[in-house]
């Protein structure tokens, strides 16, 4: 007794990690992982500093995201338990569904119709079985004629779609798991400003998977503009167009890269650029740049120095500044009110602490002036990736796509005439869409009435 219930507890096992309850489940998960992926910052995608800076920012939910890794996805068990489930998953449900490969055979003898098949009557005055056949053959069908019946079939090898989509997924499952593990794929994430351009090996990076080799193939690019599209603090769209030195034009943006072999070029995320400069009494820079500020998420501390290791700026930046009681925070995300908050060392001594306008100076010690410039402009955050295997990862996904097109395009559907008593019985099984085949079913039975009756006799009558 104790062998029979484990077998049958084995068994309910079994029929649950093959049934397409479980399938919904594990692409739910893959859904939320997939999203936390793309909204929440990824370690190697950013550096570890800004990575620890959102942490802070976030407060709880920060630090709950990092202790269960969903700011490193690639390597957390959220995403891998998910695919080695999928991959057990439609292995089984391929095993357990392996005998509808024998729905591709075109069979030898009519089948016999189950209850649950469609039926109807017509009138069979001299209709014969040749005339049924022509019939079902204008409507696609591939007719079987036999023993007084007619069995019509089309969309013979629709399982042959089925079986190529969970084929091509499974083989997805194995591609991605290598390409997104694989050590040699060179992974970075950097950062470019409006009129920079890149150079794979002088610019450099936020952070990256590995160190750049010379004997990377190069490349570069001009950014030349960065288009966003805001609503308030919500982002809606952006996109960089870059110029190669071939002087071709590639707009990018978060789902559209830009490639160039070996290479994939993304833009996920932007922000603003500041320049500023020190001059003399005489108006001549003393020393000067731009520095790329942080004012999303929130609005983040950023610091840069001013040429001396004793001299450096702590700055906020806000794009739409507003005062809200004795709080700085960003209106909008728009450049409507751009405004600093700026703590200013020269040379170990606190010059100025406090709110800070574009051109607004800040006298420094030896007649010199500190301001920021009145031109801002905006930088994107690129991730250039080596391509290694993507071409497989995209040739699964073609190959998932086929097999939908076959298994949905061509429905399986089946039609069997055989003479009764002064009437022919039809019979009919659609799969999937039920509603449109009792349609089409409708259709041949009126064409099949129309037929029998008219005035010079059905061709092929008996």
């Amino acid at each position: 007794m104790g062998s029979s219930s484990f077998g049958r507890w084995l068994g309910r096992q079994r029929d649950f990690l093959a049934s397409g309850r479980l399938t919904a489940w594990l692409l739910g998960i893959f859904v939320l992982v997939l999203g936390a992926y793309l909204f929440l910052p990824q370690e190697g995608e950013i550096s570890a500093r800004a990575l620890e800076r959102w942490v802070e920012t976030q407060g709880l939910v920060g630090r709950l995201c990092q202790t269960l890794g969903l700011t490193d996805v690639l390597h957390s068990p959220f995403i891998w338990a998910p695919c080695a489930l999928m991959f057990v998953n439609l292995l089984l449900c391929m095993i357990r569904r392996r005998e509808t490969l024998g729905l591709c055979r075109f069979p030898d003898q009519p089948p016999c119709p189950a209850p649950s098949w469609l039926q109807a009557q017509v009138a069979a005055v001299g209709l014969g079985e040749e005339a049924v056949a022509e019939l079902l053959r204008r409507h696609g069908y591939r007719t079987l004629v036999a023993g007084g019946s007619v069995y019509g079939l089309r969309g013979r090898f629709a399982m042959l779609g089925h079986w190529l989509f969970h084929v091509a997924l499974l083989a997805l499952l194995i591609v991605g798991t290598i390409v997104a593990l694989a050590p040699a794929a060179f992974r970075g994430v950097v950062a470019v400003g409006e009129g920079e351009r890149f150079d794979l090996h002088t610019t450099p990076f936020i952070s990256t998977s590995r160190p750049i080799e010379l004997e990377f193939p190069d490349l570069r690019f001009r950014v030349e503009q960065i288009d966003t599209l805001t609503e308030g603090i919500a982002v809606r769209r952006f996109e960089a167009r870059l110029s190669t030195p071939a002087r071709e034009y590639e707009n990018v943006g978060i789902n559209r890269p830009y490639r160039r072999p070996p290479y994939q070029v993304m833009v996920h995320g932007f922000g603003y650029m500041a320049g500023w400069v020190i001059v003399n009494e005489a108006q001549q820079m003393v020393h000067g740049a731009w520095v790329k500020l942080i004012p999303f998420p929130y609005e983040l501390s950023e610091t840069f120095s001013l040429g001396d290791d004793d001299s450096n700026v702590y700055a906020r930046f806000f794009p739409d500044h507003e005062l809200e009681g004795e709080k700085n925070r960003n209106r909008s995300h728009e450049l409507q009110n751009p405004k600093f908050t700026a703590r200013i060392v020269w040379r170990g001594e606190k010059v100025y602490d406090g709110l800070l306008e574009l051109e607004q100076r800040v006298p420094l010690p030896d007649g010199l002036e500190f301001f920021f410039l009145s031109e801002i402009r905006r930088y994107a955050l690129m991730e250039v990736i080596q391509e290694q295997g993507h071409l497989a990862v995209f040739a699964c996904l073609g190959g998932m796509i086929l097999g939908l097109s076959i298994r949905y395009t061509r429905l399986r559907k089946e039609i069997l005439v055989r003479r009764g008593e002064a009437v022919l019985e039809v019979f009919g099984r659609g799969e999937v869409f039920e509603s449109l085949f009792e349609e089409e079913f409708t259709r041949l039975t009126q064409a099949l009435s129309s037929l029998n009756s008219r005035p010079d006799g059905p061709r092929g009558a008996a």
